[in-house]
């Protein structure tokens, strides 16, 4: 069979690829499974098919692309879509590796960080207060000021996990009292409370409590969420300004947290009346069971978690108001909106 201009093409590139794969390896730059890879999937088709393209003729006659009427050619793209595929469900796989490898890294340095200046002894037998801050430097302090020393009995501490901010928040949290710590990177909300329900579980706290670093959540009614708790009724507490006082928000967003909340009350056969309030205590013994793995949009796993480990779950009334100062990091409604519904179906259907 003569080398036609084809032919001799893709041996030169798979000469080529294999040439710029060897040297990537030999740098130190892919690891020995990328160079498997990318050998298997790449290099050697193109030269088995370069050098004698008859030898897939059974496998396009098996799938009824004989020859003739440019059918060869559409079993080629179906072979090559096929492959893509193939290949492209590997590199999900490799992704979402690497995702959770790096979140191992962020909670591991966290750790270390906060046994090294977090005093976690301080914690054992209270209330830790885990917040999430994103860029809170101006409205930190005063919400680490309003926290009372003591609730329901419990001595009460807070853990400021700083998601990288670019401004003073870690500083300005630590000179306040806190015990804090910086990510690395910024990842989200949901990775930051991941984060910080590690270090809370590493203190002996009886409670783990969340609240939000822009001032919309009020420490006086933390003894709402504590409570029932504390009493032996209940192992999960959320805030619902539903139920409770809120700001006016945009209408956007209060259609958004009304249809959520009966999407959730039927997803988890439970009375859901705010799905995205933040303000919620916990019982750590419960808090071990929970699987998390959103970045963002933390609630809804949260409550999707809680119900599918049937832990004793209750809302009640809090207030909302708007953040101190500063801008909401929160993304557009829109966004919002498909990003929670994302992260709400996803924790469902594991």
């Amino acid at each position: 069979m003569p080398l036609t201009p084809l032919r001799t093409a893709g041996l030169v590139a798979a000469v080529a690829f294999a040439a710029l794969t060897l040297r990537a390896y030999r740098q130190g730059k892919i690891g020995n499974g990328d160079l498997l890879l990318r050998l298997t999937v790449f290099v050697l088709p193109l030269v088995v098919l370069g050098a004698d393209p008859g030898i897939l003729q059974w496998v396009f006659d098996e799938l009824s692309f004989r020859q003739g009427g440019g059918r060869r050619v559409l079993g080629a793209t179906v072979l090559a879509v096929a492959i893509l595929y193939l290949f492209a469900f590997t590199l999900a796989g490799r992704a979402e590796r690497s995702r959770r490898d790096l979140t191992r890294l962020i909670e591991n340095l966290a750790l270390e960080q906060f046994r090294a200046t977090g005093h976690p002894e301080q914690f054992a037998g209270g209330v830790a207060v885990v917040i999430p801050a994103y860029n809170e430097g101006e409205n930190i302090v005063h919400v680490l000021a309003s926290l009372p020393p003591t609730v329901h009995g419990y001595e009460l501490h807070a853990i400021v996990v700083d998601d990288g901010s670019s401004d003073d928040t870690t500083d300005r949290a630590r000179a306040a009292g806190a015990a804090a710590v910086r990510l690395p990177l910024n990842r989200g909300q949901g990775a930051a409370l991941r984060t910080g329900y590690r270090l809370a579980l590493a203190t002996g706290a009886e409670m783990v409590v969340t609240m939000d670093a822009d001032g919309q959540h009020q420490p006086s009614e933390l003894s709402r969420l504590v409570g029932p708790i504390a009493e032996g009724d209940v192992d999960v507490v959320g805030g619902s300004r539903v139920l409770g006082d809120a700001d006016p928000s945009h209408a956007a967003r209060e259609l958004g947290i009304k249809l959520f909340a009966r999407l959730l009350s039927l997803l988890t056969w439970s009375k859901v009346t705010d799905p995205a309030c933040g303000y919620r205590a916990v019982r750590t013994s419960s808090l071990r069971g929970l699987e998390f793995r959103q970045d963002q949009f933390h609630n809804s796993e949260f409550i999707v978690e809680a119900s599918k480990k049937h832990l004793r779950s209750v809302e009640v009334p809090v207030t909302v108001t708007n953040r101190l100062s500063g801008q909401s990091k929160k993304p557009p409604h829109f966004r919002y909106g498909m990003g929670f519904a994302n992260a709400l179906m996803r924790a469902w259907l594991r």
